[in-house]
């Protein structure tokens, strides 16, 4: 008897512990300087993020997750998109996008060659 006690106890905890899926996903978010890098990975820096880069030079998120905390892989690109960032998939609210810095503004050429990059 207590030894499918202990079983059962054992299946219960590696469930518990294994049963933490995460999901790794790469995609695209729109992006211009070194202060929008900053922006974008801040937005990630929430519970059931477990890590977060972003790639300036290639405007690519790359992000593993707890399932568990997101259900979806749109879920994870509306981070970025509640701070005003487009993604491959989210568009960003006008006027979260509008109260950018003008350099961090991306959505036309203009504003793209205007950015120093630096700040």
């Amino acid at each position: 008897m207590n030894k499918a006690l202990y079983i059962a106890l054992s299946f219960l905890i590696s469930t518990s512990v294994f049963g933490q899926k995460k999901a790794d996903v790469t995609f695209s978010v729109r992006g211009n300087c070194g202060m929008c890098e900053e922006k974008i990975e801040a937005a990630y820096d929430v519970k059931g993020i477990v890590s977060a880069d972003y790639d300036l030079e290639h405007e690519e998120m790359h992000v593993v997750y707890k399932t568990k905390y997101f259900n979806c892989i749109m879920c994870v690109q509306r981070l970025a998109a509640n701070v005003g960032y487009d993604t491959q998939d989210v568009k960003a609210n006008d006027d979260v996008y509008n109260e950018l810095a003008d350099c961090c503004k991306y959505r036309t050429s203009e504003q793209k060659k205007s950015c120093s990059g630096n700040h």
